[in-house]
Protein backbone atom coordinates (compact mmCIF):
# COMPACT_ATOMS: atom_id res chain seq x y z
CA UNK A 1 0.00 0.00 0.00
CA UNK A 2 2.96 2.24 1.16
CA UNK A 3 4.35 1.68 -2.36
CA UNK A 4 0.91 2.65 -4.31
CA UNK A 5 0.96 5.54 -2.40
CA UNK A 6 4.56 6.44 -3.47
CA UNK A 7 3.99 5.42 -7.23
CA UNK A 8 0.88 8.10 -6.92
CA UNK A 9 3.03 10.81 -5.55
CA UNK A 10 5.66 10.89 -7.69
CA UNK A 11 3.07 10.86 -10.79
CA UNK A 12 1.73 14.15 -9.37
CA UNK A 13 4.62 15.15 -8.97
CA UNK A 14 5.41 14.74 -12.74
CA UNK A 15 1.95 16.07 -13.71
CA UNK A 16 2.92 19.33 -11.38
CA UNK A 17 6.19 19.40 -12.91
CA UNK A 18 4.78 19.55 -16.82
CA UNK A 19 2.16 21.46 -15.73
CA UNK A 20 4.80 24.07 -13.82
CA UNK A 21 6.77 24.05 -17.40
CA UNK A 22 4.33 24.50 -19.61
CA UNK A 23 3.26 27.68 -17.72
CA UNK A 24 6.42 29.10 -17.77
CA UNK A 25 6.84 28.73 -21.56
CA UNK A 26 3.94 30.51 -22.03
CA UNK A 27 4.65 33.29 -19.62
CA UNK A 28 7.89 33.83 -21.83
CA UNK A 29 6.30 33.60 -24.75
CA UNK A 30 3.95 36.24 -23.83
CA UNK A 31 6.71 38.58 -22.47
CA UNK A 32 8.46 37.83 -25.57
CA UNK A 33 4.77 38.89 -27.91
CA UNK A 34 4.55 42.35 -25.40
CA UNK A 35 8.29 43.03 -25.95
CA UNK A 36 7.97 42.72 -29.70
CA UNK A 37 7.04 45.80 -30.76
CA UNK A 38 9.57 47.26 -28.06
CA UNK A 39 12.69 45.55 -29.46
CA UNK A 40 14.30 47.11 -32.38
CA UNK A 41 14.22 45.53 -35.49
CA UNK A 42 17.14 45.09 -37.88
CA UNK A 43 17.56 47.88 -40.07
CA UNK A 44 16.60 47.04 -43.93
CA UNK A 45 18.99 47.33 -46.87
CA UNK A 46 19.05 50.60 -47.96
CA UNK A 47 20.15 51.81 -51.60
CA UNK A 48 23.84 53.46 -52.17
CA UNK A 49 23.31 57.68 -51.91
CA UNK A 50 25.10 59.20 -54.53
CA UNK A 51 28.28 61.03 -53.62
CA UNK A 52 27.98 65.07 -52.35
CA UNK A 53 30.77 65.30 -54.31
CA UNK A 54 31.88 65.08 -57.10
CA UNK A 55 28.37 65.98 -59.20
CA UNK A 56 28.32 64.51 -62.70
CA UNK A 57 29.21 67.19 -65.14
CA UNK A 58 25.91 68.15 -66.64
CA UNK A 59 26.02 69.03 -70.18
CA UNK A 60 25.72 72.88 -71.16
CA UNK A 61 22.15 74.24 -71.16
CA UNK A 62 21.34 75.79 -74.26
CA UNK A 63 17.51 75.91 -73.57
CA UNK A 64 15.29 76.61 -70.55
CA UNK A 65 11.44 76.58 -70.48
CA UNK A 66 9.52 76.82 -67.41
CA UNK A 67 8.64 74.12 -64.75
CA UNK A 68 4.72 74.34 -65.04
CA UNK A 69 3.62 74.04 -68.50
CA UNK A 70 1.94 75.27 -70.26
CA UNK A 71 3.33 77.85 -69.26
CA UNK A 72 0.19 80.55 -69.73
CA UNK A 73 -1.77 78.48 -67.57
CA UNK A 74 0.22 79.52 -64.61
CA UNK A 75 1.28 82.98 -63.11
CA UNK A 76 2.19 84.90 -60.22
CA UNK A 77 -0.59 86.48 -58.00
CA UNK A 78 -0.74 90.10 -58.89
CA UNK A 79 -2.84 92.86 -56.83
CA UNK A 80 -5.60 94.55 -58.90
CA UNK A 81 -4.60 92.42 -62.06
CA UNK A 82 -5.18 88.99 -60.99
CA UNK A 83 -7.83 90.00 -57.58
CA UNK A 84 -8.20 92.05 -55.07
CA UNK A 85 -5.94 90.60 -51.98
CA UNK A 86 -2.91 92.61 -51.02
CA UNK A 87 -0.56 89.94 -52.49
CA UNK A 88 2.11 90.14 -55.13
CA UNK A 89 4.30 86.85 -55.72
CA UNK A 90 6.23 88.05 -58.27
CA UNK A 91 10.32 88.36 -58.04
CA UNK A 92 11.81 91.09 -55.91
CA UNK A 93 8.14 92.23 -54.48
CA UNK A 94 6.92 92.97 -50.95
CA UNK A 95 3.99 91.53 -50.06
CA UNK A 96 1.84 93.17 -47.56
CA UNK A 97 -0.83 90.38 -47.29
CA UNK A 98 1.75 88.36 -45.03
CA UNK A 99 1.49 90.42 -41.92
CA UNK A 100 3.37 90.53 -38.97
CA UNK A 101 4.58 87.13 -38.29
CA UNK A 102 8.36 86.78 -38.19
CA UNK A 103 10.79 85.31 -40.05
CA UNK A 104 14.47 84.81 -39.65
CA UNK A 105 15.79 87.87 -40.43
CA UNK A 106 16.48 90.91 -37.22
CA UNK A 107 17.14 94.28 -38.18
CA UNK A 108 20.15 96.54 -36.48
CA UNK A 109 18.31 96.88 -33.44
CA UNK A 110 17.82 93.02 -33.12
CA UNK A 111 13.92 93.03 -33.56
CA UNK A 112 12.27 90.54 -35.97
CA UNK A 113 11.41 91.28 -39.11
CA UNK A 114 7.65 90.93 -40.22
CA UNK A 115 7.38 89.14 -43.73
CA UNK A 116 5.67 91.97 -45.54
CA UNK A 117 8.63 93.43 -45.44
CA UNK A 118 10.27 91.22 -46.95
CA UNK A 119 11.64 90.78 -50.87
CA UNK A 120 10.21 87.61 -52.53
CA UNK A 121 13.14 85.96 -53.79
CA UNK A 122 11.25 83.90 -56.36
CA UNK A 123 8.30 83.69 -58.37
CA UNK A 124 4.96 81.71 -56.86
CA UNK A 125 3.14 80.20 -59.80
CA UNK A 126 -0.88 79.43 -59.26
CA UNK A 127 -3.09 77.96 -61.97
CA UNK A 128 -4.80 80.63 -63.75
CA UNK A 129 -8.57 80.36 -64.92
CA UNK A 130 -9.69 81.18 -68.64
CA UNK A 131 -9.78 85.40 -67.76
CA UNK A 132 -6.63 84.81 -66.53
CA UNK A 133 -7.55 85.04 -62.51
CA UNK A 134 -6.17 82.74 -59.91
CA UNK A 135 -8.08 79.34 -60.05
CA UNK A 136 -7.41 78.56 -56.29
CA UNK A 137 -6.08 74.79 -55.47
CA UNK A 138 -5.76 73.86 -58.91
CA UNK A 139 -2.10 73.36 -59.27
CA UNK A 140 -2.61 70.85 -56.80
CA UNK A 141 -0.43 67.54 -58.24
CA UNK A 142 0.09 69.65 -61.45
CA UNK A 143 3.45 68.17 -62.98
CA UNK A 144 6.54 69.98 -62.06
CA UNK A 145 9.21 69.45 -65.08
CA UNK A 146 13.23 70.91 -65.22
CA UNK A 147 13.53 73.87 -66.86
CA UNK A 148 16.95 72.60 -68.31
CA UNK A 149 19.43 70.02 -68.64
CA UNK A 150 21.01 69.69 -65.64
CA UNK A 151 21.72 67.65 -62.03
CA UNK A 152 19.94 67.31 -59.39
CA UNK A 153 21.90 68.44 -56.31
CA UNK A 154 19.41 68.64 -53.27
CA UNK A 155 16.12 66.91 -52.30
CA UNK A 156 15.34 68.49 -48.58
CA UNK A 157 11.79 67.75 -46.75
CA UNK A 158 10.13 70.92 -45.60
CA UNK A 159 7.61 69.05 -43.98
CA UNK A 160 3.61 70.03 -44.12
CA UNK A 161 4.91 72.72 -46.67
CA UNK A 162 6.31 69.57 -48.87
CA UNK A 163 9.90 68.84 -50.43
CA UNK A 164 12.63 71.42 -52.14
CA UNK A 165 14.30 70.29 -55.24
CA UNK A 166 17.38 72.37 -56.25
CA UNK A 167 19.25 71.42 -59.57
CA UNK A 168 22.93 72.59 -60.97
CA UNK A 169 22.68 74.08 -64.55
CA UNK A 170 26.02 74.42 -66.49
CA UNK A 171 25.68 77.44 -68.93
CA UNK A 172 28.39 77.90 -72.72
CA UNK A 173 30.23 80.07 -70.11
CA UNK A 174 31.42 77.61 -68.01
CA UNK A 175 29.57 79.25 -65.65
CA UNK A 176 26.98 77.62 -63.13
CA UNK A 177 23.01 78.68 -62.00
CA UNK A 178 20.77 76.81 -60.03
CA UNK A 179 16.70 76.13 -60.11
CA UNK A 180 15.10 75.58 -57.15
CA UNK A 181 11.62 74.54 -56.77
CA UNK A 182 9.34 74.47 -53.22
CA UNK A 183 6.17 72.77 -51.97
CA UNK A 184 6.30 69.60 -54.35
CA UNK A 185 6.00 66.46 -53.45
CA UNK A 186 6.05 62.24 -54.79
CA UNK A 187 9.16 63.01 -55.93
CA UNK A 188 11.26 60.73 -57.78
CA UNK A 189 14.48 61.85 -58.57
CA UNK A 190 17.19 62.52 -55.75
CA UNK A 191 20.69 64.35 -55.78
CA UNK A 192 23.50 63.44 -58.20
CA UNK A 193 20.62 62.29 -60.93
CA UNK A 194 21.47 63.89 -64.29
CA UNK A 195 18.08 65.60 -65.41
CA UNK A 196 17.03 66.96 -69.27
CA UNK A 197 14.91 69.80 -69.95
CA UNK A 198 11.11 68.82 -69.51
CA UNK A 199 11.61 65.78 -67.31
CA UNK A 200 8.98 65.65 -64.55
CA UNK A 201 10.77 66.31 -61.20
CA UNK A 202 7.42 66.23 -59.19
CA UNK A 203 4.20 67.65 -58.18
CA UNK A 204 2.66 70.89 -56.71
CA UNK A 205 2.01 69.69 -53.05
CA UNK A 206 -1.22 69.67 -52.35
CA UNK A 207 -1.71 72.69 -49.79
CA UNK A 208 -5.54 73.19 -50.08
CA UNK A 209 -6.44 76.36 -52.07
CA UNK A 210 -2.68 77.73 -51.52
CA UNK A 211 -0.94 75.02 -54.03
CA UNK A 212 1.13 76.56 -55.99
CA UNK A 213 4.92 76.13 -56.92
CA UNK A 214 7.47 78.89 -55.79
CA UNK A 215 10.03 78.81 -58.15
CA UNK A 216 13.65 80.33 -58.14
CA UNK A 217 16.78 80.73 -60.58
CA UNK A 218 19.91 81.68 -58.99
CA UNK A 219 23.39 81.88 -58.82
CA UNK A 220 24.38 80.10 -55.62
CA UNK A 221 23.68 76.28 -54.71
CA UNK A 222 23.83 76.45 -50.62
CA UNK A 223 21.99 79.13 -48.62
CA UNK A 224 23.60 78.61 -45.43
CA UNK A 225 26.14 81.13 -46.11
CA UNK A 226 24.22 83.61 -48.07
CA UNK A 227 23.93 86.69 -45.75
CA UNK A 228 27.35 88.37 -45.19
CA UNK A 229 28.18 89.79 -41.64
CA UNK A 230 26.30 92.65 -40.65
CA UNK A 231 22.95 92.40 -42.75
CA UNK A 232 19.89 91.46 -41.39
CA UNK A 233 20.03 87.55 -42.66
CA UNK A 234 23.22 87.15 -40.63
CA UNK A 235 22.24 88.64 -37.54
CA UNK A 236 18.89 86.30 -37.42
CA UNK A 237 18.78 82.13 -38.37
CA UNK A 238 18.83 82.97 -41.92
CA UNK A 239 22.23 81.18 -42.94
CA UNK A 240 21.44 78.45 -41.09
CA UNK A 241 19.10 77.45 -44.17
CA UNK A 242 20.88 75.01 -46.98
CA UNK A 243 17.79 75.30 -49.59
CA UNK A 244 17.98 79.24 -48.52
CA UNK A 245 14.74 80.99 -47.39
CA UNK A 246 12.97 82.18 -50.43
CA UNK A 247 12.85 85.68 -49.28
CA UNK A 248 15.64 88.76 -48.63
CA UNK A 249 16.16 92.10 -46.53
CA UNK A 250 17.79 94.71 -45.41
CA UNK A 251 17.90 97.46 -43.01
CA UNK A 252 20.71 98.88 -46.07
CA UNK A 253 18.44 99.26 -48.95
CA UNK A 254 21.42 98.95 -51.09
CA UNK A 255 21.63 95.60 -50.29
CA UNK A 256 17.90 94.41 -49.46
CA UNK A 257 17.16 93.27 -53.04
CA UNK A 258 17.26 89.74 -53.97
CA UNK A 259 19.37 90.39 -57.16
CA UNK A 260 22.15 91.47 -54.24
CA UNK A 261 22.05 87.87 -53.03
CA UNK A 262 22.87 85.97 -56.67
CA UNK A 263 19.20 85.88 -56.96
CA UNK A 264 17.68 85.79 -60.77
CA UNK A 265 14.14 86.89 -61.78
CA UNK A 266 13.26 83.33 -62.63
CA UNK A 267 10.79 84.29 -65.19
CA UNK A 268 12.44 86.68 -67.36
CA UNK A 269 15.58 84.31 -67.47
CA UNK A 270 13.92 81.74 -68.41
CA UNK A 271 12.02 84.25 -71.38
CA UNK A 272 15.32 84.90 -72.37
CA UNK A 273 16.31 81.00 -73.17
CA UNK A 274 13.52 79.09 -74.55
Amino acid sequence: MEDQETGCGRALIKVLAVLIGLCVVVGIWGAVGKLDGLLPRALPTFPTAAPFTPWPTPAVAATFDFPLLPAGSYGPYVQGVTGPLAVDTRYGTQNPAQGDRANCFRDGDGGAVPFSRLYHAGVDLFARDGSGGIAWGEATHAPVHAVATGVVVFVLDAGQEGQVVGIEHRLADGSAVYSVYWHVSHVPVQAGQPVTLGQMIAVVHDMGLNSHLHWEMRTFRDGSDLFPAGTAGARGTCNRQVAGVGYTWDDDPTRAHPDYYGYLDPSLFVEGRR
